[in-house]
């Protein structure tokens, strides 16, 4: 039936008044191959995604309970000049800072460019470059409105309401 289709199809049609060169065929199939082969890896990966969840919950347990140190806490001071700190702390003149480094760990960072605090918290706090996070300076241009905004921040109304009494 289908192959009978098919003839009637291939039979019925009109001569083409135009020339089709003989690799018109080769561009058609790799097309459509490209686009089947890229069905079925969307397919496969829908399917092994639940298995590869798994295995990646399994792993983040399994490094979280290797881990040596379970808490962290990073104490940054805006502006603090490093030298200046160990100058002062070897003189004596930072006690508690002298104690937090001889019992926790006491490091240089190397900062951003542009070297300013909003640039510099936001690639600490998100691990990204500031191309990535675009956060340049305290205030950004809204692209609408032209007005300035905060970057840090983004002001609008919420995903969800919970209303609370009547």
């Amino acid at each position: 039936m289908l192959g009978l289709l098919i003839f009637f199809i291939l039979g019925s049609t009109e001569p083409a008044h135009a020339y089709v060169g003989p690799g018109a065929g080769f561009a058609l199939i790799s097309s459509f191959l490209a686009l089947l082969l890229s069905f079925f890896l969307a397919l496969l990966s829908l399917l092994t995604l639940p298995f590869r969840l798994l295995i990646g919950l399994f792993r983040r347990r399994k490094a979280y309970a290797n881990a040596k140190i379970k808490r962290v806490v990073i104490l940054g001071l805006d502006g603090l000049d490093p030298e200046l700190c160990q100058k002062y702390m070897s003189q004596g003149k930072l006690p508690n800072f002298s104690k937090l480094a001889k019992t926790g760990t006491f490091k240089n960072l190397k900062t951003t460019y542009p070297a300013l605090s909003p640039v510099a918290w936001s690639t600490f706090a998100t691990g990204v470059n500031p191309a990535r996070h675009n956060i340049y300076d305290f205030l950004m241009r809204n692209p609408k409105t032209y007005l300035p905004e905060l970057s840090s921040s983004k002001v609008g109304t919420p995903k969800r309401e919970l209303k609370i009494g009547k």
